[in-house]
């Protein structure tokens, strides 16, 4: 996962947890029930680590170029 994947991923972590967490406190409002609000941000956590936690393909878009690696001095003499 490249540093733009990473940042998505956080984005797409907060967004469903964020919008799940609203529908549910709502729901859970009206029912007048907490465990209907702990459900609906349940599936959230489950939907988010579905999305988030595995190296999907679209998580590498940009690849980190990186520097040759440097000689070790201790060997040329």
């Amino acid at each position: 996962m490249d540093y733009e994947g990473q940042r998505l991923a956080e984005i797409l972590f907060q967004w469903i947890i964020c919008s799940f967490g609203a529908v549910g406190w709502v729901i859970g409002y009206i029912n007048q029930d907490f465990y209907q609000t702990f459900y609906v941000w349940l599936v959230a956590v489950v939907i988010s680590v579905i999305i988030c936690v595995p190296d999907w393909p679209f998580f590498n878009r940009h690849p980190v170029k990186w520097l040759e690696s440097v000689p070790d001095r201790r060997q040329v003499k």
